[in-house]
């Protein structure tokens, strides 16, 4: 005759045994080896390739509440995400001027925004913007085209030249410091 309590702690046995190994799996399925990443002929880290930045700094590079847009009409589609911000320790030291100043172009983006008026967004605004982007690098340059409005940057890293005029994408010129 079976013993039906050696079944159920058998059963029970094994319940535990298989949980234990999978807690074990998990565990280590969560210990990911730190990224390294991949490098040109030169040993500068290798940027080629397309990008998406997905966080919400395009509305706010600081920690933010979801907001209803400033335009009602236009209901959630010019609503605020709420998001973390991607600011060390979520503080910037402003100075009074410059909060001020923060706080005006806030009550007055309808009017000033670049995005809003179909400008280009400017650095670093149009990497944090929810759209691709495409990075090719050389060892003299870093070209970066944007999926919004055709954008592109040139950033020089040998022997750039001086800016010929003002550009909404700015003159951008690099090098590689600290890089390991």
């Amino acid at each position: 005759m079976r013993n039906p309590l050696r079944g159920a702690i058998f059963s029970s046995a094994a319940a535990a045994v298989i949980t234990a190994l999978w807690l074990v799996v998990m565990q280590a399925a969560g210990q990911a080896q730190a990224y390294v990443a991949p490098r040109t002929p030169d040993g500068k880290p290798n940027l080629n390739g397309i990008w998406q930045t997905l966080n919400t700094a395009n509305w706010d590079i600081q920690g933010h509440a979801a907001r209803a847009g400033q335009v009602v009409a236009l209901g959630a589609v010019g609503a605020v995400p709420a998001g973390l911000g991607v600011v060390e320790g979520d503080e910037i030291p402003y100075l009074p001027a410059a909060a001020a100043k923060k706080k005006e172009n806030f009550e007055n983006s309808l009017k000033a925004d670049p995005e809003i008026r179909c400008y280009l967004p400017g650095v670093p605004r149009a990497t944090y913007m929810p759209y691709p982007f495409q990075i090719v690098q050389t060892p003299k340059y870093i070209l970066m085209a944007y999926e919004y409005a055709g954008a592109s940057r040139t950033i020089y890293m040998d022997n750039p030249p001086p800016s010929p005029f003002d550009t909404w994408m700015g003159h951008s010129v690099g090098r590689w410091t600290g890089i390991r």
